[in-house]
């Protein structure tokens, strides 16, 4: 058994370093919901993962109501993972929302036409050699999902202390858990506990995947030969993209930071580093100019950063910092 969370757009910015670190091994990412509408978050998200190696799977929240949406909907789940995961679970999730707006076009969602939605995406993520889950809760195997259709690995929602081991032998995974307070995540998140095996859900990954070139990392090394930073053997970095000992070496020695006088924060440190560093800030939403000095805007957007990642807050960007925007 393990733990791992599920989020969305609705959690923010996700530290998946931070989740990894607390423990946590494999995350769910909504990848999109309906006609082919992609989760604001899902890009970053992903990346973050591959970034800090953290297993992932996606789901897909369903607003169809017929079959033909159905394998749409799959679809549009498989192309939009595809580029990061050859394979990983995907599974169909259909809740109270996804009946009212059927309810809305003038369609009722039966058990029998939602069993059937259910089958069509899941075979459709087989048949693309993915993992198939269906999301489902006590409820809606009584009024939705004719259960005993379905061969797949169960996401099983009842947010209790404990369940029952019969439900434990039904369910592969347990959703236990929509307040959960988890490092890296600002707000409340959704705990899971697996009862598969992690190699259960990457055991045929592409392994490729996980030697990924981290652009973030890519960069700060160039910038950091540019500006003549020297490893512990006094060489120049590999340029590599992977954040290796003298990669982390190098961002231990960095301290950008601007120059405090009566007058106010002026330009302190200079460089491609630290042009690095704001277009990182640009990128992940701290809008700055990007000039190479590090000045009282750098500083405030810095700090506005480190608030947001739990960081220290001293407008000051190293080792903690750095590792923020390599991974998110």
């Amino acid at each position: 058994m393990f733990l791992g969370i599920d989020i969305s757009v609705h959690n923010g910015n996700v530290n998946v370093k931070q989740v990894k670190d607390a423990g946590y091994q494999f995350i769910f990412i909504r990848a999109g919901y309906g006609k082919n509408n992609i989760d604001q978050r899902f890009e970053s998200n992903a990346r973050a993962c591959i970034n800090s190696n953290m297993p992932l799977g996606i789901y897909w929240f369903s607003y169809a109501y017929s079959l033909e949406m159905a394998r749409q909907e799959a679809k549009y789940a498989i192309e939009a993972v595809k580029k990061y995961k050859s394979i990983c679970p995907i599974a169909y999730d259909l809740e109270y929302d996804s009946v009212r707006y059927a309810r809305t076009k003038g369609v009722e969602i039966t058990k029998a036409l939602a069993t059937e939605m259910a089958k069509i995406f899941l075979e459709e993520v087989e048949n693309a050699g993915y993992i198939p889950i269906l999301y489902t809760n006590n409820v809606y195997e009584m009024n939705y999902f004719d259960m005993e259709q379905f061969k797949c690995d169960i996401w099983y929602a009842r947010y209790k202390s404990n369940i029952s081991s019969k439900e434990k032998e039904h369910a592969s995974i347990w959703q236990k858990s929509k307040t959960g307070k988890v490092p890296g995540i600002s707000g409340k998140v959704d705990i899971n506990e697996f009862y598969l095996e992690l190699e259960q859900l990457e055991a045929e990954t592409d392994e490729s995947n996980y030697n990924i070139i981290n652009i973030n990392i890519l960069n700060f090394q160039k910038a950091a030969n540019k500006d003549g930073y020297l490893d512990e053997s006094g060489n120049a970095l590999i340029e590599d993209g992977m954040d290796g000992v003298n990669t982390k070496y190098v961002r231990n020695l960095i301290q950008l930071k601007a120059k405090s006088t009566i007058i106010g924060y002026l330009t302190g440190s200079s460089g491609d580093v630290v042009s690095w560093w704001q277009t990182r800030l640009n990128e992940m939403d701290f809008s700055t100019s990007i000039d190479g000095k590090y000045a009282k805007d750098s500083r405030k957007k810095t700090i506005q950063l480190q608030k947001k990642y739990n960081l220290k807050t001293d407008g000051v960007v190293g080792f903690n910092s750095i590792t923020t925007a390599f991974y998110n």
